[in-house]
């Protein structure tokens, strides 16, 4: 095992987002890093009455408490998302802030919070984001923040096997509102729509039963399925003859670990925040898309799976996040003395 840095902070990992925090701290674990997790306080659920609001205080407060202790014997309090600050602040009021998604495209946006964001953001002692998109949303309140590529650790992505049988298309993303193009023609479920005309004769197409939009991509045609664990998604993938991803126009953890297996990622909108990068996808559009996953499934388009897997290593690896993260860490550590 290499030698620990020894200018290296300690680090607790606040919450999680895409497995991001895991990935990263199972790397910086096999350096001799001292980084560890805390989970948020309990799972996204509703409070409701007067017994339930008791509830939810009496073990936030705990969580708060519990936090307020495990901060003090770290170096760096690396919290996971904006909207866990309003909670994380009162047990750790000096951190390092890692944007994900929703939490500044969407939530920043909620009047009710977005002074705790906003703020949230211009308190951090660093702030990362995870997806190009979120620029726009970030970088206005703190210019100073980092692009980190969603960390994907390739080696623990089982290689891109297509299962015996008729094959299957599969959905990557869950059905919500978020996962679509701005355009109602580019959305999750019209793509579904114009997938299952092209290749329902030939392949089964697959969904997760999962999102508010789950019933209309059903009538659309898709096969739900139940979300499952980590471990049982990442085989639905793997497993995949094709894999669709979301109309957002990003490249997010689900259609990354798609392409660390090695699967043909078809994407039905164009992707010009990845110009630079140059991701290994098929598509660009509705039509494009449901003609490429036909010409998948026929032969009549070839697919090497080695550099699917070679570039998620390349610009998403884990190692590099990492790289990145102990770095910006060293100089926080550093800008306080």
């Amino acid at each position: 095992m290499p030698a620990r840095e020894p200018a290296q902070p300690s680090v607790l990992h606040v919450n999680d987002a895409a497995f991001t925090a895991r990935r990263m701290i199972g790397e910086a674990v096999r350096r001799g890093y001292e980084w560890h997790f805390m989970p948020k306080a309990a799972p996204a659920q509703e409070w409701r009455g007067i017994a339930g609001t008791a509830r939810r205080a009496a073990i936030g407060g705990v969580w708060v408490a519990r936090l307020r202790v495990r901060a003090l014997r770290h170096d760096v309090v690396h919290v996971h998302s904006a909207s866990t600050l309003a909670h994380s602040r009162l047990g750790a009021p000096r951190y390092v802030l890692h944007c994900h998604g929703t939490d500044v495209r969407t939530t920043q946006y909620d009047p009710a919070r977005q002074a705790g964001i906003r703020g949230g953001l211009r308190d951090a002692e660093a702030v990362f984001f995870s997806t190009p998109d979120l620029a726009e949303h970030v970088l206005p309140h703190r210019a100073d923040a980092v692009y980190l590529p969603v960390p994907i650790d390739v080696s623990a992505v089982a290689q891109w096997s297509p299962a015996d049988g008729r094959p299957q298309v599969v959905f990557a993303s869950r059905w919500t509102r978020d996962k679509d193009s701005s355009d109602p023609d580019a959305s999750q479920v019209a793509v579904a729509r114009a997938v299952v005309a092209a290749v329902g004769d030939i392949a089964d197409v697959v969904g997760l039963d999962w999102g508010d939009q789950a019933a209309d991509a059903a009538a659309a045609g898709v096969h739900l399925v139940p979300r499952g664990d980590h471990a049982a998604y990442l085989a639905l993938l793997s497993g995949a003859h094709v894999v669709i991803g979301q109309t957002a126009g990003i490249l997010a953890a689900s259609e990354l670990e798609a392409l660390a297996a090695g699967a043909p990622l078809v994407t039905p909108v164009p992707l010009p925040l990845y110009d630079d990068v140059h991701p290994p996808v098929y598509g660009g559009s509705v039509a494009e898309a449901a003609d490429a996953v036909r010409a998948l499934l026929t032969g009549g388009e070839k697919h090497d799976p080695d550099a699917a897997r070679a570039w998620v290593r390349d610009v998403h690896g884990v190692e590099q996040a990492v790289d990145t993260v102990a770095r910006v860490h060293r100089d926080v550590v550093a800008a306080r003395r």
